[in-house]
């Protein structure tokens, strides 16, 4: 097959890539907003010669148009995002460190979904890491008329690192993952048979028009999160209740109303901490439903438990023991955390009542530790 060399030519030089000795042309950035002069696309260029990316990096033009758009005209989007970080981002850290992935992946649910755990498009995707049903489904998330997993944090995080960690398996390379996780592992597979090679900034022609942007997207992302101070960007952070947040996980039925109310807290923001339950109560399960809460409602929300007759999640302190709790963080596993405490594994579910070996970060543990003898006088 003849190969087109003439229409790889013209958009490679659509798709200009810039160096460190002849700058961006300033005529390729965004119409409507004063350019950046030369001497400022040098500065940025330096800034990320100098950030860690899992990947090969080259420096397009979308890649500084990208950047553009966060830090000038859409800067008032992404100081919200950067608040919104702050919740997110121990999640996604979480379950990228159990299943032994790069952590700067963390960045990619911004170009998905701008952090907003709701979010839906018009193709049917939902949620932060944006899962159309098929996938989500195929990765164990449910959607029916009580849940919908893709807008749960946790669940549809760690669903997101199972889907990034099984393309990596087919295709090593992070660049490759990224754009196979926008269009589809066989539209990549397709794009680097026609390539004839497996270099993404080499595929970019071959590659649907939004994957084309997704990786500079990405770069743009990540230098948002890095350097907005640079720009006089100011992260717009949520209330304090939204970010000081616990984890609890509870196996019976409860009304988000009824918890809002009992523990004296914004029924909107028990809502926008638990968009997955989509007729605002959770629903009984075996393996139990994470419901999160502003950390200052732990004890009322322990209460209410009793109160309901609700299966408590706390055992009764075992004699000779003093009381302990401790809060899980990112990366914590149950098994280092037994072996941190000096205990087995069973006695923190058993503590904990926990049904399954899981914790997950942000979830408050109890701890029992022996007493220490009295002193001998």
């Amino acid at each position: 097959m003849k190969f087109p060399w003439t229409k790889v030519a013209v958009i490679a030089l659509m798709l200009f890539t810039v160096t460190k000795t002849n700058g961006l042309p300033l005529g390729l950035l965004d119409e409507g907003v004063e350019p950046w002069n030369n001497e400022t696309i040098g500065v940025i260029t330096e800034r990320l010669d100098q950030m860690n990316f899992p990947f090969e990096v080259k420096y397009n033009v979308d890649v500084y148009n990208y950047i553009k758009r966060y830090t000038t005209a859409g800067y008032k989007d992404a100081e919200l995002i950067l608040g919104r970080s702050s919740i997110y981002f121990p999640i996604f850290e979480h379950y990228l460190s159990l299943y032994q992935l790069p952590q700067e992946l963390k960045y990619l649910p911004i170009v998905e979904s701008g952090l907003i755990p709701d979010i839906k498009s018009h193709a049917g995707a939902a949620g932060l890491w944006q899962f159309v049903p098929v996938t989500a489904r195929y990765f164990d998330l449910s959607i029916n008329n009580q849940v919908d997993e893709r807008l749960n944090p946790h669940e549809a995080t760690e669903a997101a690192v199972k889907l990034l960690a099984y393309l990596y398996r087919e295709f090593q390379d992070w660049a490759l993952v990224m754009a196979a996780y926008n269009c589809g592992a066989g539209r990549v597979q397709k794009a680097i048979k026609q390539a004839r090679c497996n270099n993404y900034w080499d595929l970019i022609p071959y590659l649907p028009a939004e994957s084309r942007k997704y990786v500079p997207r990405f770069i743009a992302a990540t230098y948002l999160v890095k350097h907005h101070e640079d720009h006089g960007l100011t992260p717009r952070y949520p209330s304090y209740d939204l970010q000081n947040t616990e984890v609890h996980r509870v196996y019976d039925y409860i009304r988000l109303y009824d918890v809002s109310q009992k523990c004296g807290l914004n029924f909107a923001e028990v809502k926008k901490l638990n968009p997955g339950y989509v007729n605002n109560y959770v629903p009984k399960s075996k393996a139990g439903n994470l419901l999160s809460l502003p950390a200052s409602a732990s004890d009322a929300f322990q209460r209410f438990l009793e109160e309901k007759g609700i299966e408590s999640t706390k055992a009764t302190m075992p004699e000779g023991t003093f009381k302990s709790t401790y809060k899980v963080v990112a990366g914590d596993r149950i098994e280092t955390l037994a072996m941190l405490f000096n205990c087995s594994i069973e006695d923190l579910m058993a503590w904990n009542g926990l049904r399954t070996a899981e914790v997950t970060v942000n979830q408050s543990i109890t701890v029992y530790f022996p007493k220490q003898p009295a002193a001998k006088p």
